[in-house]
């Protein structure tokens, strides 16, 4: 049994048996991850008729996310598989929406500030880097691309596609099958944080 955890748009969890998703309960809300995640995989884990104690892997989307949702999905499934001492799987979250697509086609999601994340597809399978631009940029280097994820709709004067969910569970499939494209178990940002330590001391007089 696997269980699959991606926050890096709403909160999607899932439970995987190898062969087919048996449990997955999603949420495209952006904000309640680190209030309901937990809620969430209990859900999951209890609609699949399944123990903890039976998961034996799980999979974790690491981005590219907005920082506070990102982490808290990441950070779950650790906690979760250092409980149970088993093993854990980092994965492009942007490669649960390009596996329902077998056409080529490029994945964006909602990177805020104005601008996307996106990768390209193809069969499925992602051959390109994350990377986050504007959707006027997105579409200038892609001009006849298909566009499919959650943020195919956000900006219709440049990108017109298919606002497709991410479901973790198309993670656990990807893992199951051999297919992932795994990656560190850290969080995947792509560009740097707002708050920023400062460069310069301050002199402070008694």
């Amino acid at each position: 049994m696997i269980l699959a955890i991606d926050t890096s748009v709403g909160i999607s969890v899932a439970i995987h048996d190898g062969a087919e998703a048996v449990s997955e309960i999603s949420s495209s809300q952006h904000g309640l991850q680190g209030e309901h995640t937990a809620l969430y995989m209990q859900s999951a884990l209890q609609a699949a008729n399944c123990a903890a104690r039976e998961v034996t892997s799980v999979v974790v989307g690491v981005g590219p996310g907005p920082f506070t949702g990102l982490r808290v999905g990441i950070t779950s499934a650790l906690t979760f598989a250092h409980a149970l001492q088993i093993p854990v799987h980092g994965i492009c979250s942007l490669d649960a929406i390009g596996f329902t697509n077998t056409q080529d086609c490029i994945v964006i999601t909602d990177a805020r500030r104005k601008e996307l994340y996106w990768a390209k597809y193809r069969n499925g399978l992602r051959v390109s880097e994350p990377a986050v631009n504007t959707a006027q940029e997105i579409c200038m280097l892609n001009p006849s691309a298909e566009f499919i994820g959650p943020g195919a709709a956000l900006y219709p004067e440049f990108i017109v596609g298919n606002p497709v969910e991410l479901q973790a569970g198309n993670l656990a499939a990807l893992f199951a099958r051999g297919l992932a494209q795994a990656l560190p178990i850290t969080p995947m940002y792509l560009r740097k944080p707002d708050a920023v330590p400062p460069t310069v001391s301050k002199q402070v007089i008694l």
